[in-house]
């Protein structure tokens, strides 16, 4: 026991005497560790925080500016124009099955050329307006005309209707004698659906799209969309509602 209190008595006798050593280290020792500590604790957290909130503001201001322009572009916008190009390019381009806009067509190349129109035949397809393709293909609109004409006159009459909206594309001719069959498409495409990003600026057309919406906005019925009366002399035909191999399939696009 007494060499147990002893052995206490010396080990305490050293701590003293190595306290008054060390003494005068021990309290900037202290203010060091503790310096450390809230660097590593509290202002090291605290800058990344004020980075994080630096980035956030400038994403923000980023966008507040993105709304900006885009509000001034909208109001410097003629919405006179912007409705002609719109209900050019619609025309061009239905979004349904635009069964008026094709007799328009045909029956306005029939006058422009005075290449009379006999029988046709419609392949309408699917008689809903759902395009179950996906909009990387577009739908159409099938018809078969029979001219009366030479070839020459055939010729003429499509290079015509090439001018003419909705959009069309001849795929078979056949002449012989005084008469000529052709079948055309007649695109349509429904419009996709619309998500709008506030982050995004809106731009202004490209010169080829601008080129491009000049160009369809003088076809024939781009501009004058009202209906055309249809001749019952030139037209008699019949319609055929089963699905069409040209429904959904590529085209010119």
């Amino acid at each position: 026991m007494d060499n147990k209190n002893t052995k206490v008595n010396l080990d305490f006798a050293n701590f003293l005497i190595l306290y008054r050593h060390y003494k005068d280290y021990i309290l900037p020792l202290v203010v060091i560790i503790g310096s450390i500590l809230i660097f590593f604790l509290v202002v090291i957290p605290q800058f990344q925080q004020y980075l994080g909130s630096q980035e956030e503001l400038k994403v923000e201001t980023d966008k507040l500016q993105v709304l900006k322009n885009n509000y001034n572009f909208l109001v410097n916008l003629n919405s006179v124009k912007i409705s002609s190009d719109f209900s050019a390019l619609s025309y061009a381009l239905p979004a349904g099955k635009d069964f008026a806009g094709i007799m328009n067509a045909i029956s306005s190349v029939s006058a422009k050329t005075g290449i009379p129109v006999g029988d046709f035949n419609f392949s309408l397809g699917n008689l809903s307006n759902e395009n179950t393709g996906g909009f990387s293909a577009v739908p159409s609109v099938k018809i078969e005309v029979n001219l009366v004409g030479s070839s020459q006159d055939v010729m003429k009459f499509i290079a015509e209707l090439y001018k003419t909206a909705p959009v069309s594309e001849v795929t078979s001719i056949k002449t012989g004698g005084n008469m000529g069959t052709i079948d055309i498409l007649f695109y349509y495409r429904p419009f996709p659906p619309q998500v709008i990003d506030n982050s995004v600026p809106i731009l202004d057309l490209s010169a080829q799209e601008t080129t491009v919406v000049r160009n369809v906005s003088l076809w024939n019925n781009a501009v004058d969309q009202s209906l055309m009366p249809v001749i019952p002399s030139i037209f008699s035909g019949s319609v055929n509602a089963t699905p069409s191999s040209s429904e959904g399939g590529s085209g010119p696009f």
